[in-house]
């Protein structure tokens, strides 16, 4: 229902006050109100000496939670405060400044202002615009976009005029625009200024940056002409390749704009000039503690719906280096809860992380084991696979897996590698995270030992003692876990964060190594959100630390190496 008939009260004062600036105004004129398909519209003329300016205000549905809209009617631009070349005009009362008991005869009278200020005849400077665009309506209707850090921008700014120094620029194609990212700055030998490809993908092009003569006046904004005149001006000139195009970044005090250039088949000269959009590379935007995450090497033991999330968050909260472990092939109906795409369906999960993670983070380093932990696996398969997983700072089980957990927990066991495991119960009712750390918990087989014995002396069986789901190494066996994505991701950012914080070191944030964490009624939980903590005792398990028998090491050292032994013996 439109706005003046739900009230009307509103809308006869809108007419009056309309009224009374018509007789107060001698510059406002031939005022109609009319109707189209039940909208209000509002027909009047502005005039100002010879001037005249025929406009039409419209009050849209949402009035008055949003202001009218005064267009020129005769479809013209009027005005250099106007959104495209005949659209809205810009006035000092805006959807951002808005107040629910201004008028139309506000606007009117803003109209009025801006018009009579903008007039060479009566003003001649122009009206100051207080109209703020974001860089996202600013680009909105650009396709082709160059990416630029702040850093390689200010080096090329202070070189010396029309200095010209070797770049490379990588292209893709993403979210309906072409996207341009400057990745090196000078000669091959001897870089100013490089960053690792942000995308894998990307086609390479290599080309010149050109520092615009300071003080130089250009005719409008930076194009191929004003590129034209900046060199001559400099003494240089153009050599136009055939193809591929040659790339030209010009750069002067303000910005940069980036040309792609080349000849065409029959001799001209085409140019496609990209928008620039500067990035500030050093913002700071994770924690500063987070900085200890780069230098740790985590072991992911499952690839599946939980492990695909926590290694995303992992690689977005700074940490770099990464082993993968899985074996299971990503199929269609993985992507209801997964961190991949329809681009990873038939391959191995573990691979197409690792493509992932190389997508957010490109300097990370991701290795990966298609290995069947606890399957039929070769003993030295398996046995590589723990050696790697014992050489971690971390190792993390998302798969949900009795056998799996033993083998991770062995390998925490073997050098005192802190471990952290989560499992989502079925139906979405929550899950458990929890964490062993040598000299804090008890090893990770005695804490989960001590898990399930918290479940009897609460009178509950454990969840999932009965029953294996699949979400981390597939079985064959496994019904599918039901929960959807939202589920899931919940329980991968509580073991997320407390990874980080065991990666971190120092104090902990968790006062308790074990949650159970419910997001809906279920088991032990009464309400989403139902949070309960469960606490270890002692901190055995461990085999950092313990002193062997030196009497039977001895004396097994000789059963086997004899004659090593029996030199050793020997006096020197």
């Amino acid at each position: 229902m439109s706005w003046w008939i739900s009230d009307p009260g509103r809308g006869l004062s809108e007419r009056r006050k309309v009224a009374r600036l018509e007789q107060s105004a001698d510059w406002l004129q031939n005022v109609r109100w009319r109707l189209d398909d039940l909208r209000l519209l509002l027909d009047f003329d502005i005039v100002e000496g010879d001037s005249r300016w025929r406009l039409v205000m419209h009050y849209p549905d949402f009035f008055p939670s949003i202001p009218p809209l005064v267009f020129n009617k005769d479809g013209e631009r009027l005005s250099g405060h106007q959104y495209g070349l005949s659209g809205e005009l810009c006035l000092e009362y805006r959807p951002d400044n808005w107040q629910l008991d201004w008028t139309g005869a506000m606007m009117i009278e803003s109209a009025h202002r801006l018009l009579v200020g903008e007039s060479a005849e009566l003003a001649g400077q122009g009206v100051p615009s207080a109209h703020v665009v974001s860089e996202g309506q600013r680009l909105r209707g650009t396709y082709l976009r160059l990416v630029i850090p702040e850093e390689p921008l200010r080096l090329i700014q202070a070189m010396d005029d029309g200095q010209v120094v070797p770049i490379e620029i990588d292209e893709h194609y993403y979210g309906e625009a072409a996207v341009a990212h400057l990745t090196a700055l000078g000669p091959d030998a001897a870089r100013i200024w490089h960053r690792s490809k942000p995308v894998s993908t990307a086609a390479n092009y290599k080309g010149t940056a050109i520092r615009i003569p300071r003080g130089l006046e250009f005719p409008g904004p930076i194009t191929l002409t004003t590129l034209e005149i900046a060199l001559m001006a400099a003494g240089l000139t153009i050599d136009y390749p055939e193809w591929p195009p040659a790339n030209y970044l010009l750069v002067d005090d303000a910005t940069a704009w980036l040309a792609m250039v080349h000849r065409k088949a029959d001799g001209r000269v085409q140019d496609y000039g990209y928008s620039t959009f500067v990035i500030d590379a050093d913002q700071q935007r994770l924690p500063a503690a987070n900085a200890a995450l780069a230098d740790k090497r985590i072991a992911l033991i499952g690839s599946g719906s939980l492990g695909s999330r926590i290694a995303a968050m992992l690689v977005r909260s700074g940490a770099r280096k990464f082993e993968l472990f899985d074996d299971d092939i990503l199929s269609p109906g993985n992507l209801v809860r997964n961190e991949l795409d329809w681009r990873g369906v038939g391959a191995h999960k573990a691979k197409a992380l690792r493509a992932r993670l190389l997508e957010i983070a490109p300097d990370a380093k991701v290795t990966v084991q298609i290995v069947n932990l606890g399957g039929q696996e070769s003993s030295e398969w398996t046995a590589t696979a723990l050696e790697t997983l014992a050489n971690c700072d971390l190792i993390i089980d998302a798969t949900a897996d009795a056998t799996v957990f033993g083998l991770a927990s062995a390998a925490a066991r073997f050098k005192g590698r802190p471990m952290v495991w989560g499992e989502v119960f079925g139906g979405g009712i929550g899950g458990i995270i929890a964490r062993s750390r040598p000299d804090h918990d008890p090893s990770p087989d005695v804490a989960r030992r001590q898990i399930l014995k918290w479940c009897e002396d609460k009178g509950v069986e454990w969840e999932r003692s009965s029953r294996q789901l699949d979400y981390g190494v597939m079985r064959a066996d496994q019904p599918p876990l039901i929960a959807d994505d939202a589920d899931v991701s919940v329980m991968a950012g509580h073991l997320a964060r407390l990874a980080i914080d065991t990666l971190r070191g120092g104090a902990s944030q968790f006062p308790a190594p074990a949650y159970a964490v419910g997001l809906g009624e279920g088991w032990i939980f009464t309400a989403p959100f139902d949070t309960h903590p469960i606490t270890y005792t002692g901190t055995e398990g461990w085999n950092a630390g313990w002193s062997p028998d030196e009497v039977k090491l001895k004396e097994l050292v000789t059963l086997l190496f004899p004659r090593q032994a029996e030199d050793a013996d020997r006096p020197a």
